[in-house]
């Protein structure tokens, strides 16, 4: 007797087995029943579901399901706009509007603003000079860093008064000071 050769085998089970799966769909149980709600999908079902639901029945499911959606979100800022300008209301003849003044009471809940550039001491060095120890101060402009020592010009007119370990005192032009504090 001849052996078959594993392709013939191969060739035989798989055509066994699609035309047990073809008849078994068309034969099987539950295969003559039609759906009462209407056209039966042939698409693939759910796990655990024998027999296919109407797609009547998903259509329904959705249309409720879209009725009760929730409010989108409403934007209040733009992350990607920096510093937008706010528009100005059109006086007569088509000038800027005079801005009105403050009342006295938001006048008083407004902290002035600071005078001159906001200077912040970001950190210090240390040289050893013979017996005495020499300090260098960092400080931060918001433009740019400065290495100062005691008598370096900074920029909006102030000159270092005094460099400490963890302190640099700043004079301005009227000779008022500011000190500085590493933090």
């Amino acid at each position: 007797m001849n052996a078959m050769q594993p392709r013939t085998v191969a060739l035989v089970a798989s055509l066994t087995l699609g035309a047990g799966w073809v008849l078994g769909g068309r034969f099987g149980p539950g295969a003559g029943q039609a759906p009462a709600g209407g056209v039966v999908s042939p698409g693939p079902r759910p796990l655990g579901v024998e027999q296919a639901m109407p797609s009547r029945a998903f259509t329904d499911r959705l249309h409720r399901k879209l009725e009760h959606l929730p409010a989108p979100p409403r934007a209040t800022r733009n992350p990607f706009v920096f510093g937008a300008l706010r528009p100005q209301v059109a006086g007569a003849r088509g000038t800027p509007a005079a801005a009105s003044a403050p009342d006295e009471s938001s006048a008083a809940d407004v902290p002035p603003a600071p005078p001159g550039p906001a200077f912040r001491l970001s950190g210090m060095a240390a040289s050893q000079q013979g017996d005495a120890v020499e300090y260098t101060a960092i400080i931060s402009d918001g433009a740019g860093l400065h290495f100062v020592k005691r008598g370096a010009p900074l920029p909006g007119g102030y000159t270092v008064a005094d460099v400490q370990e963890t302190t640099v005192t700043l004079r301005d032009a009227s000779g008022g000071e500011r000190t500085l504090r590493l933090r």
